[in-house]
């Protein structure tokens, strides 16, 4: 006899943000990588806080793996929103669209919401 647990499915809107999170984290160090190795200059932005917005986002992701494999939405929200303050120094605007799309199927997807309130 054998006994199986059938735990809730993650939806598809809940792994697109989690992959777009992943993503995010290694970003940065590519956009370093290419920057440095190219001698491309955006104003007046050192380098270096690419690599400083890499590492932020890669604990704001561990943070946020946690909060999502425990369903807590408040705190994956609020890691949305503090991912948005971590890109604001580099300019990262790709990483505030990711935060932006991420909140907003967290706020917005009947999946999502389903998801964190079984």
């Amino acid at each position: 006899m054998s006994i199986s647990s059938n735990p809730i499915k993650k939806p598809i809107p809940l792994r697109v943000i989690f992959i777009l999170n992943a993503l995010m984290t290694v970003l940065p160090f590519v956009f370093y990588y290419v920057f440095t190795t190219r001698n491309i200059t955006v104003g007046t932005l050192d380098p270096i806080w690419m690599v400083y917005t890499g590492m932020a986002y890669i604990i704001s992701f561990v943070i946020l793996v946690y909060f999502l494999s425990n369903r807590k939405q408040l705190g994956a929200r609020i890691m949305f929103v503090i991912n948005i303050l971590i890109a604001i120094p580099a300019g990262a605007y790709i990483g505030i669209l990711v935060a932006i799309i991420s909140l907003a199927l967290s706020f917005f997807n009947n999946k999502v919401l389903a998801y964190f309130s079984a």
